[in-house]
């Protein structure tokens, strides 16, 4: 077994009609709270005038940042740490997706930084394995989604459209202080939004499971459980949107899936995930939806590598009973009715976003090296995508 750290500060609340909470558990971080969130589906709900009664009950003030997009901007951040400052806020809540999420670990750094400091400067440091060494204001995330899992991780995916790039920043000082997590904040989502979010909490365990090198059973399994009951689970939530016992299984997996809990033992990493993030950078495409596209394409390629074939039937036995994985998987995104492609992307924008990803990721080498030892090149990345396109 490989040799692991696991660090996880985050105080957790689960459960339905927890969101109630929220005011309480905001008073102990601070006074002035800075509300990042997007722009109109919280509002439309409800959810954000039940968040602000909860504030004004317990004496804190709030500001409320409506600028969040879909793959969070570095300007919008930068934008939002430095308002925050100049509020004087002294914690931030999240109310929202993993966009908003990932936003609000973003601003809550920068509200921490001098002026001239945007949060690209320590995405690139984060690239270089350098540490942030400045303490974030303090976060509550209460997601509305139940797929990113940056309500659990020191995680943020930050998306700069100048140079096209997307791409995390992770460090511990990221983590939340504390995170309430009510399915019932999950209830009005479509089936459309609640189909990807199953494929995003799958493609989390999936590809580290599945590109991991060696035999971590305990690990395997824990994985394996997870992913099953995404599978089964996610067109029962799809079909009973108001159930709490399909809703609460679907935010828990979500949860687990992208915590730290996720790379624990496992050496293998997120290189779907990689692709996807080019692919989001060029294109604006909302993230599950891509990785539902690249999906299969990916699967079926990386079965050249020994390894990955080995894991790859492994996870077909131990999931669905049988080696051929990618057919099950293929099955399984059918009768959720995602979308599994990229028709109509053209050759040109594959080739920039294998550019792309060989620039953010492959350290100056022409290659990627797998856990395997095996090396993945430029032009495999290029056929993965291509495969994805039907070409």
């Amino acid at each position: 077994m490989i040799k692991f750290e696991l660090y996880w500060p985050v105080k957790f609340i689960f459960g339905t009609g927890e969101f109630k909470r929220a005011g309480v558990e905001a008073k102990l971080l601070g006074r002035k709270a800075f509300i990042v969130t997007g722009r109109n589906s919280v509002k439309k709900l409800g959810y954000l005038d039940n968040l602000l009664a909860q504030l004004k009950s317990n004496g804190i003030s709030f500001e409320i940042f409506y600028k969040v997009e879909a793959n969070p901007r570095s300007i919008t951040i930068d934008e939002g740490g430095r308002l925050a400052k100049s509020l004087g806020s002294d914690f931030v809540i999240a109310l929202g997706g993993g966009s908003a999420m990932d936003a609000a670990k973003g601003i809550a750094l920068i509200a921490k930084c001098e002026d001239n400091v945007s949060i690209w400067d320590f995405v690139h440091c984060s690239e270089k394995k350098c540490k942030i060494n400045i303490n974030p204001l303090p976060m509550l995330m209460i997601p509305t989604l139940p797929a990113t899992g940056s309500e659990g991780n020191p995680t943020a995916v930050i998306t700069n459209p100048e140079l096209k790039q997307k791409v995390h920043l992770m460090d511990s000082h990221l983590f939340p202080a504390v995170s309430i997590i009510d399915p019932q904040l999950t209830y009005s989502l479509t089936k459309e939004q609640t189909a990807y979010s199953g494929v995003d909490i799958l493609c989390h365990l999936l590809e580290p499971y599945l590109t991991h090198f060696g035999e971590v059973p305990l690990k395997d399994r824990m994985a394996e459980d997870i992913m099953l009951k995404t599978i089964e689970n996610t067109p029962l939530a799809m079909e009973n949107p108001d159930d709490p016992d399909y809703r609460g299984l679907m935010s828990y997996s979500g949860t687990i899936a992208c915590s730290p809990l996720r790379q624990m033992a496992w050496n293998g990493k997120a290189y779907l995930h990689w692709m996807e993030h080019c692919l989001s950078a060029w294109t604006d495409v909302p993230h599950s939806e891509g990785l539902a596209c690249l999906l299969l394409s990916w699967m079926k390629y990386m079965k050249k590598y020994e390894f990955f074939a080995f894991r790859s039937n492994l996870f077909g036995e131990k999931v669905f009973g049988s080696k051929d994985a990618s057919s099950h998987i293929e099955a399984w995104l059918s009768r959720l009715e995602v979308k599994t492609n990229l028709t109509g992307i053209k050759d040109g924008l594959i080739e920039n976003m294998a550019d792309t990803l060989m620039d953010v990721y492959s350290g100056g080498k022409d290659y990627i090296e797998l856990p395997s030892g095996d090396k993945i090149f430029r032009k495999d990345f290029v056929h993965i995508y291509k495969g994805a396109a039907g070409k």
